[in-house]
């Protein structure tokens, strides 16, 4: 087997499979260092037609021949090892019809070794589309203010504006319907993108101040390195180029928010971010298998101890005490944040579910943690993945019951995760018990050689077990969600004393848990997570219970 580690390079498949997943990055590139810089922290990079005006000196991108495409198509391609690249195709290279768009696009993918072209206009261009796409030519459709009809449009403006908006909402579907694998959209107004984007079935990736879109694009000459850039600026990209794994200055993750009209403003907040943490280092963010690889394997060569500590993010104190855990236990720590689609039953909470990369990466840069692994669902779930990991008995019942299918897709994770850190050592919280006993049993029966260790559930100074999911608690639920501990802490206590599950009230004050089974059937007693009416004495004596236990319950006011 090969010992060298080869960067898996983004696809227009696996694009497409961004649909409702972690929002896409796009700069634009024309020459070979500006790719090699930004490759690392994009998943498309777009050489641009716009290069006419940029590099050339051009009034519009009317100008740009086939060969001006191919030339800086070259040139960006030999700076890549990761980002899907995407070439213009310029003015006159396609409008007369399919024929001529297929033989001239065949010329630009053999010529540069681009994976895709992008084309504009929507239903107009729509058989053209088609006819590229079923012969092996990906395309990105490009629809709005699309710059090569500038002249018809009478100047860069805005459009969509009023009725116009049907017309790019037809523009759109008509392409995402043709086959192409993603949609542009520029200078399009904020509300009609948010809908063009809910309603196609393929990424959309927009081009202006603030668009609504599944991602954002900017020139690069706007964010990168010239003279004129202000010094604030300039030192926050010399700090990129020395630290390009960790995700550079956090150029991209502001725009995708939508949280700055130019790569400028980004560049600008970032730099004040770090005026703020004087003193902190960054944390190198590694996005595939074969990088993760190649350092864990470099850390084993010298003889160190590993720990991970998997995540979905939106850290809080209590996974903060996890990593802190696994500093005095191990020499590196490996902190990975993936949501993962295959444990949610439901779209919408798997939509909602908070994405703080940006912040979590700050917060374990100050603990001193060594990695944050933020794989995309491309790299864990590739296409044809089709592997499961079942643990039965112990997902059986309590959440189990209500979330069918949830610890198939917990396992198969973190039996992912623990192949592809290799670590010695796993920390989590006593929080999710079951789940801890899953990952338990799990190792045991897979002989996966590394050690679990369980930290103390971290609670809320009322009393609320710390969780990301406590942000989507509305006022009201928030108020009652403590007497839920404290109703543990008391059931706790009683069934130390030798009483019954039956002689536990689950009652505080004017509020009461309503079981949703009988009460001595959501007592569960000892690790392996089986309901009987048996006392606590049965596994183990009942302080030494994690508080967790009692958990299939309603609240009812």
């Amino acid at each position: 087997m090969s010992t060298s580690a080869k960067t898996k390079a983004i696809t227009p498949p696996d694009i497409r499979l961004r649909k409702g997943q972690a929002p896409l990055v796009c700069l634009t590139a024309y020459t070979t260092p500006v790719a090699r810089f930004i490759d690392p922290h994009c998943d498309v990079v777009l050489v641009g037609d716009s290069v006419g005006m940029v590099l050339h000196g051009l009034p519009s991108t009317l100008g740009v021949t086939l060969k001006m495409m191919i030339l800086h198509g070259k040139a960006v391609r030999r700076g890549l090892k990761r980002a899907l690249m995407v070439v213009d195709m310029p003015f006159g290279s396609y409008e007369e019809g399919p024929e001529q768009a297929f033989r001239n696009a065949a010329r630009v993918m053999a010529e540069t070794g681009c994976a895709a072209v992008k084309i504009e206009g929507g239903e107009a261009m729509a058989e053209t589309i088609h006819f590229l796409a079923a012969r092996g030519v990906p395309v990105m459709a490009h629809v709005g203010l699309t710059p090569q009809a500038v002249n018809t449009f009478g100047g860069y403006r805005v459009q969509g504006r009023g009725e116009d908006g049907e017309r790019i909402r037809r523009d759109a579907q008509a392409a995402a319907k043709a086959g192409a694998f993603s949609v542009v959209l520029e200078k399009v107004p904020q509300p009609l993108a948010r809908r063009i984007t809910n309603e196609v079935a393929v990424p959309t990736i927009g081009i202006g101040p603030r668009q609504r879109a599944t991602g954002r694009s900017w020139w690069s000459t706007t964010c990168l390195p010239v003279r004129r850039l202000p010094p604030e600026i300039r030192q926050a990209l010399r700090r990129a180029r020395t630290n390009r794994r960790g995700g550079g200055c956090g150029l991209c993750a502001g725009c995708m928010r939508g949280q700055f009209s130019s790569g400028r403003a980004c560049l600008r907040r970032c730099a004040k971010d770090r005026q703020r943490r004087r003193g902190s280092v960054s944390i190198p963010i590694v996005r595939t298998v074969a990088e993760l690889r190649s350092i864990v394997s470099a850390w084993r060569r010298e003889g160190l101890k590993v720990a991970v500590v998997p995540t979905m993010g939106a850290l809080h104190e209590g996974h903060l005490s996890l990593v802190r855990a696994a500093a005095e236990c191990a020499d590196r720590v490996i902190m990975t944040l993936f949501v993962n689609p295959r444990q949610f039953n439901n779209e919408a909470d798997l939509a909602a579910y908070p994405r703080t990369e940006h912040e979590d990466a700050a917060k374990l840069a100050r603990l001193g943690a060594h990695m944050l692994y933020a794989p995309d669902a491309s790299e864990m779930y590739p296409e044809g993945f089709a592997t499961t990991v079942a643990v039965t008995g112990v997902s059986d019942g309590l959440c189990g019951a209500y979330r069918p299918g949830h610890f198939v897709g917990v396992a198969t994770v973190v039996a992912k995760l623990f192949l592809q850190t290799g670590a010695d050592l796993a920390f989590f919280g006593e929080k999710d018990f079951q789940k801890l006993q899953v990952v338990r049993r799990l190792t045991r029966d897979l002989d996966i050689p590394i050690e679990i260790v369980a930290c103390p559930t971290v609670r809320e100074a009322d009393g609320l077990a710390m969780s990301a999911r406590n942000l989507r608690l509305s006022s009201v639920l928030r108020q009652a969600a403590p007497s839920l501990a404290e109703i543990l802490f008391a059931s706790t206590e009683r069934l130390a004393t030798g009483a019954t599950a039956d002689d536990v009230p689950l009652r505080r004050g004017r509020q009461s848990w309503r079981p949703a089974t009988k009460k001595s059937s959501i007592l569960n007693c000892g690790p392996t997570m089986t309901s009987r009416r048996s006392t606590p004495q049965t596994d183990r004596h009942a302080s030494s219970w994690p508080h967790g236990y009692v958990t299939s319950v309603s609240l009812t006011m």
